[in-house]
């Protein structure tokens, strides 16, 4: 399966004016609006939902079982044959916003890609992991950079009715789907965390390419459990 062409096929066919994600809101039973703010941790949330029911249609197309995992477990979405447990599929999401220097440039942006520890180091155990790392076959990044509404700074409480009125807190959606030891970088992600870096870019198109990562996957973890 080409995971890729698969990915792109679907949203071609869901959204074929683009990323018509425009979310303004959290609907309620009774017709009330929660706006949303630009927190990362909210919008990252979101582009997982958004991704879920085209992950679920690629699993259906291929007669694969999908799995999720918790918030705090690797990966997203787990991707089988029954009687293949282990060729398995990991799928994870990220997503980042653009930042920009005095004139008006994108600054490099990254992602971060999960643990070097844990799982990465015990193929066999389950620490952080919903199978085994050494079942999985494949790990794939679905990574979003979007620009923030910088107006939408709180959450309101707005009727139904005002929704076509409403701001999204995010824009200009990009999106790239590659390999993660494609985009692996060689550094950690962010402070004095165990997450594994991405490569560093000011454009996309370096993440859809997956050319300044690793060269194998076999690399990529013989890197990172030494690390």
């Amino acid at each position: 399966m080409d995971f890729i062409s698969e990915f792109k096929k679907i949203i071609s066919e869901l959204y074929p004016n683009g990323l018509e994600w425009g979310l303004v809101g959290i609907l309620t039973k009774q017709s009330k609006v929660y706006t949303l703010s630009y927190d990362s941790k909210i919008l990252s949330g979101m582009f997982e939902i958004f991704c879920e029911p085209i992950v679920l249609k690629i699993a259906e197309k291929n007669n694969l079982v999908v799995e999720k995992s918790s918030q705090t477990v690797y990966p997203d979405f787990t991707l089988f044959k029954k009687g293949e447990e282990n060729n398995k599929i990991a799928v994870e999401v990220k997503s980042t916003y653009r930042k920009f220097n005095k004139q008006g440039d994108v600054k490099n942006f990254s992602y971060t890609l999960g643990s070097y520890k844990s799982y990465l180091r015990d193929p066999k155990g389950k620490k952080n992991i919903l199978y085994p790392y050494r079942d999985y076959k494949e790990h794939w990044i679905i990574g979003f950079l979007y620009s923030r509404n910088l107006e939408c700074k709180i959450t309101e409480i707005k009727q139904v009715i005002e929704a076509s009125q409403l701001k999204s807190p995010f824009s200009d959606i990009e999106y790239f789907i590659q390999k993660k030891y494609r985009i692996a970088g060689k550094k950690p992600g962010s402070g004095n965390t165990t997450n594994i870096g991405s490569i560093k870019s000011n454009t996309i198109e370096d993440f859809q390419k997956g050319e300044k990562g690793f060269s194998t996957k076999e690399k990529f973890d013989n890197y990172w459990k030494n690390y």
